[in-house]
């Protein structure tokens, strides 16, 4: 079985050990502030490879580098704009991926061929130690299968992805639950290509107005960054959004299997049978919560779950974003 070792800080020698199999072409899965990460030295093509096939990661979307700090970020760019420098000074350490011209530095299978790369510099003490400790960035998408719920626990991990990685670092579980914001600056606008717990207003305080991307990847095409595609975060039960008090009783009785309800602010009346989940309407604590609940749902063989569509204001629209893709039809 994959070595799961706990880390209880930055100067835990397990870092020193996870290094070492990262400079050696390994794969070490490690927390975030957002998520758990599957690592492997990003500038080693055949490394970065190893994730996309522990992942079943097609092969069109891109990962993201972890760096140490902006410098580190700086020479794998081919320009480095003032907005990306102020962001940095703002958001960095923290859950802001930023995507940029890509330097030749860059390997082809970190961009899925594209010509943007996407940066992030993570809080989580222990990521920023193992950056540090390796002496490289890291490609480090969620450390969990292709289009399925990305891990906030270190047996999420385990479950997920088993002897496929070499080594997981458990940091106990994640803060902020749901994926960095991306923001695209390789263009004339800024665009958020995946919103997350940095909402478009602040960063909009620094380089003015931005564009919100809110499509979807058919599957095949090439993204510009993770998280674009049109199912991706989803549970093994069947995810159903629902309005808020939508008089779905009678939908819920008849629905067979094991099935769940998910309230936000107030539990309706439910059918025996039916087991009731609230979460507050508070849009923090619902993503910090959400990957952790489904998790625990589909462990306890849950088949159906309905949960109610959370409020349309922008506090939420990291949440909206996931449950959307979570809740879309699979893919062939």
């Amino acid at each position: 079985m994959t070595r799961i070792l706990p880390v209880a800080g930055p100067s835990d020698p397990a870092i020193a050990e996870a290094a070492a199999l990262l400079r050696a072409g390994g794969l070490v899965a490690f927390p975030t502030e957002t998520v758990y990460g599957l690592g492997a030295d990003g500038l080693n093509p055949a490394a970065v490879a190893r994730i996309y096939a522990a992942k079943g990661r097609p092969a069109t979307n891109p990962v993201i580098l972890h760096v140490a700090d902006a410098a580190s970020a700086q020479a794998l760019v081919s320009r480095w704009s003032p907005a990306a420098q102020e962001l940095a000074e703002r958001f960095w350490p923290g859950p802001l991926t930023l995507v940029l011209p890509a330097s030749g530095t860059v390997p082809s299978i970190v961009r899925a061929g594209g010509p943007s790369v996407a940066l992030r510099c993570p809080a989580h003490p222990v990521a920023l130690a193992l950056i540090r400790a390796t002496g490289r960035p890291l490609a480090a998408p969620s450390a969990n299968r292709s289009q399925h719920l990305s891990p906030t626990l270190a047996q999420h991990v385990a479950s997920s992805l088993g002897e496929a990685v070499d080594l997981i670092l458990d940091g106990g579980p994640t803060e902020a639950g749901l994926e960095s914001t991306i923001l695209d600056l390789s263009s004339d606008r800024p665009c958020v290509l995946r919103p997350g717990p940095i909402p478009p207003a602040d960063l909009e305080v620094l380089v003015g107005p931005v564009d919100l991307w809110a499509g979807a990847v058919r599957a095949g095409d090439r993204q510009a960054a993770p998280g674009m595609a049109e199912r991706h975060y989803a549970p093994r039960a069947r995810l159903q959004l629902v309005a808020p008090g939508s008089g779905l009783r009678e939908t819920l009785r008849e629905t067979p299997g094991s099935v769940a309800y998910v309230a936000l602010g107030t539990l309706p009346p439910l059918p025996p049978g039916v087991r009731g989940i609230l979460l507050p309407l508070d849009a923090d604590m619902v993503g910090a919560r959400l990957y952790a609940l489904l998790h625990e749902l589909d462990d306890a063989g849950c088949e159906r779950i309905f949960m109610e569509r959370p409020p349309e204001d922008e506090a939420w629209l990291a949440v909206r974003d996931r449950l959307r893709r979570a809740s879309a039809k699979e893919q062939p």
